[in-house]
C-alpha cells in the first residue's frame, strides 16, 4: 500500500472528466485506502480554491441566481461527490467486520472442538474410573468372603474341639494312670525276679 497521499493524481483524474466514484475506484486499484483517497480529494479541493482557474469568477448573486449549495474548500459539495465517498468507507468498514467475525467463527469452532475433545476424555476417564471402583468392591466383597468363610471354620473347628477335647483330655489322663499303673507292676515284677534270683 503507498504511503503518499494521491492528490496529484485526483487532480489529474478529474482534469480528465473523471467523477468521484470513478477516481475512488481507480485510487482503490492502485492500492490507496480509502482515507488515503479521502485526504487527497479535501487537500485537491483546497488547492483549487487556493488556484482559481481564469475561467472561474465569482457567481453573481442577486435576483435570477440561485444560492450555491454547501461549500467545502471553494467548491460544491453534493451528495453525488459524498455518496461514493461514503459507500466505499461503509463497504470497507464492512470488511473488516466480516474478516473480524469470520475469525471470532474459526475461534468458536476450534474452541467447540477442544470443549468436545475434553469432555470424551473425561467420560473415558470416568468410565475407567468406574471400572476399577467395580473392581475394588468387587475384590473388597471376595475378601470379605474368604474371611467370612475363614470365620465359619474357625467357628466349626471350635465346637469339634469343645465336643472331643473332654473326651481327649480323659483319653490322655487314663492313659496317664494305665502308664503308672504299667510302671508300679513292672517295677514290682522286677523286685520279684531280683528276689528269686537271690
Amino acid at each position: 500500500m503507498p504511503d503518499d497521499i494521491p492528490t496529484a493524481q485526483v487532480m489529474s483524474l478529474r482534469s480528465q472528466g473523471l467523477n468521484n466514484n470513478q477516481i475512488v475506484q481507480a485510487l482503490q486499484r492502485d492500492g490507496y485506502s480509502l482515507t488515503q483517497i479521502y485526504d487527497a480529494m479535501n487537500q485537491a479541493d483546497v488547492k483549487s480554491s487556493v488556484q482559481p482557474s481564469p475561467m472561474e469568477g465569482p457567481a453573481p448573486q442577486g435576483y435570477g441566481y440561485e444560492q450555491q449549495p454547501a461549500m467545502a474548500g471553494g467548491r460544491a459539495v453534493s451528495t453525488d461527490m459524498i455518496q461514493p465517498l461514503v459507500e466505499s468507507i461503509v463497504e470497507e468498514k464492512w470488511q473488516e467486520l466480516v474478516v473480524s467475525v469470520s475469525k471470532i467463527s474459526e475461534w468458536k469452532d476450534k474452541t467447540e472442538i477442544r470443549i468436545n475433545a475434553i469432555e470424551q476424555a473425561m467420560n473415558m476417564l470416568k468410565a475407567d474410573f468406574d471400572k476399577l471402583h467395580e473392581s475394588i468392591l468387587e475384590k473388597v466383597g471376595e475378601y470379605d468372603r474368604h474371611i467370612t468363610d475363614v470365620g465359619v471354620e474357625i467357628q466349626a473347628l471350635e465346637k469339634v474341639f469343645q465336643k472331643i477335647l473332654p473326651g481327649f483330655m480323659e483319653n490322655i489322663g487314663e492313659l496317664s494312670r494305665i502308664t503308672k499303673d504299667l510302671r508300679d507292676v513292672s517295677g514290682k515284677n522286677a523286685v520279684i525276679g531280683i528276689k528269686k534270683k537271690i
